[in-house]
């Protein structure tokens, strides 16, 4: 595959200054360093950057095998040129040139519009949208997207896109986005379709929000995937309340028909159940909270105590999401029982009790 290139030419009353702990700082979030024929080289994950002081200027070469991973690496250089650029000095004028220049909206973000909307349980929104080119979020790897979400009565949606200088910017704060993770329920690729699933509560966040008003024609960004997913064993361990609900259902369905396990999955009653396909060794277990509040039990925790394992030569794969109390004990109880050397673990906590996704800590 041909590798897409991007040029920048930056003036600097002392390139070399940045160029030091630019690179010390990406080699702290896993960036590999080396020199060759006077350009310090910067790799990390799929992109390369060639930095070299000339005549006042930091020249700057970027590499990616894609249009997402060239704008990250436009990101990167040009975020880290600004932030380490001596204090005092005006901030450097910087323009890339080659692949991907100009102002563009993020590779990794789709429009996507509103087909369909239904109600799968009393408290879970079922919306269908329509979208371009997207195989990239099609994958068990990586569940999470980040939708955008409109403010209800802009009647234009506005977008993030990237600069000449490669930095990505939101509109204005009127008519930003709400940004908030979800997991994709179902995707077709060649049908242009994707569906996700919400909670419905009084309380209602942004998401939630959303899907109480959506009707067809309404649109919204995503950008993504990330996160981890599904990974292969002899026996599955699935766990998790309502918010987990659309990505157990999701690698439900695509397990291996032999799979063997158990899933648990608490809701506030009955009423809340869904059909879920799985194969047939794959055992549902419902939770009901009969009247408590979401975050306020420990029936997946007791749940996780009470199960039967299968034989020691088995290989498990546990995969959990719930509020964030209870994401610490069942992390704490899960590190004792599974064996580092052969069973593999997911838990994550989806959201905290009394604290909005905003004031969450990444």
């Amino acid at each position: 595959m041909t590798a897409l290139v991007a040029h920048a030419r930056i003036a600097l009353a002392d390139p070399e200054a940045i160029i030091v702990p630019l690179c010390e700082h990406l080699a702290e979030h896993g960036a590999e360093i080396s020199q060759e024929k006077g350009a310090t080289i910067i790799a990390l994950g799929s992109y390369r950057g060639w930095l070299q002081s000339s005549d006042g200027h930091l020249v700057v070469r970027a590499e990616a095998p894609d249009m997402a991973s060239l704008q990250e690496a436009k990101q990167a250089i040009t975020s880290h040129v600004i932030e380490f650029a001596p204090r005092g000095e005006a901030v450097p004028a910087i323009a890339w040139t080659g692949a991907g220049s100009g102002v563009a909206i993020p590779s990794s973000f789709r429009i996507l519009t509103v087909t369909d909307v239904r109600d799968v349980s009393p408290h879970m929104r079922r919306i269908s949208f329509h979208g371009d080119d997207l195989a990239r979020f099609d994958s068990l790897d990586a569940l999470h997207v980040r939708l955008f979400l409109p403010p209800p009565d802009l009647a234009e949606p506005e977008w993030p896109t990237f600069g000449e200088d490669g930095i990505l910017r939101l509109p204005a704060a009127d008519k930003a986005p709400a940004v908030r993770k979800y997991t994709i329920r179902e995707i077709d690729t060649a049908a242009g379709t994707v569906t996700l699933d919400f909670v419905l509560h009084e309380d209602a966040g942004p998401g939630a929000a959303f899907a109480a008003r959506a009707r067809p024609g309404d649109r919204i960004g995503m950008a993504g995937p990330g996160g981890r997913g599904l990974r292969e064993a002899d026996w599955y361990l699935f766990m998790g309340d309502e918010t987990a609900l659309p990505a157990i259902g999701r690698m439900l369905a695509h397990l291996p028909p032999t799979a063997r396990g158990i899933a648990f999955i608490e809701i506030a009653n009955a009423g809340e159940e869904q059909a879920l396909v799985c194969p047939a060794g794959i055992e549902i277990r419902w939770l009901h909270r009969h009247g408590a509040e979401a975050g306020t039990t420990a029936l997946l925790q007791e749940a996780f105590e009470g199960v039967i394992w299968p034989s020691e030569e088995a290989t498990v794969y546990l995969w959990a999401a719930l509020e964030h109390t209870g994401f610490k004990a069942l992390r704490a109880a899960a590190r004792k029982r599974l064996r580092p050397e052969r069973d593999h673990h997911l838990i994550v906590s989806y959201w905290r009790r009394g604290i909005s996704e905003d004031r969450q800590a990444d």
